[in-house]
């Protein structure tokens, strides 16, 4: 099996760790991050080995880091150190992806996920337990699915936009780049760039700021 390494130490790490095991395809050979008073301990068996930019000598991996803005920052970080560094894919077995999906480097696809046929899923996103995107939707780079959401067929969902648990997305909807949907809202019309929308239905709240380095 391959060998492969994992950037952040969340519960998050925890289970892209498990979804590494059950795929059975790479062997995990430790972690990297940058909080202090870490290395040298182990998570889930495996090896905190150093901060993130002491990497060096490992080809694959992938970065556990839960936070839209914050996973962008470190995968950026990662390029920058080593251009050819490759990051994989963590597919639970027990998600349903239908017939000519697409799934990004670097995406994680948790356990109940399901996604329908004709989907374009970015790099690094993330689609949690039970979230739901039926056919034809496309999700920008570096965006999450919470546990639970359910997205419409033929819907887009920006970069770094997250869908927040819980909430439904009905089909033909456009929701921007740098978005956040509240927990447990409806969303039945598109909603802008860089805002923070919900409610039943969803309306725009506020703006979000957005720092240019993580675009």
């Amino acid at each position: 099996m391959e060998e492969v390494i994992i950037f952040g130490a969340s519960g998050h790490a925890n289970v892209i760790i498990d979804i590494l095991e059950k795929q059975n395809e790479y062997k995990i050979k430790g972690i990297f991050v940058d909080t202090p008073g870490m290395i040298g301990h182990e998570i889930m068996g495996y090896p905190i080995l150093g901060k993130i930019a002491d990497f060096h000598g490992f080809r694959k991996g992938i970065v556990a880091i839960g936070d839209n803005f914050g996973r962008s920052l470190v995968v950026n970080k990662i390029k920058k150190i080593d251009r050819e560094f490759q990051f994989v894919k963590a597919v639970h077995p027990s998600a349903v992806v239908g017939k000519n999906v697409q799934i990004g480097a670097g995406t994680v696809v948790v356990s109940g996920a399901i996604i329908n046929t004709n989907t374009t899923i970015g790099e690094h996103c993330i689609i949690n337990t039970k979230a739901s995107a039926d056919h034809d939707v496309t999700i920008g780079d570096f965006s999450t699915l919470a546990p639970g959401v359910t997205i419409g067929g033929n819907s887009v969902i920006g970069s770094l936009s997250t869908v927040s648990m819980g909430a439904n997305v009905i089909q033909k909807i456009k929701i921007g780049s740098g978005t956040l949907i509240g927990a447990g809202s409806t969303v039945i019309r598109d909603i802008p760039d860089g805002v923070l929308a919900y409610g039943l239905p969803a309306k725009v709240i506020r703006q979000r700021e957005i720092d240019e380095k993580y675009i």
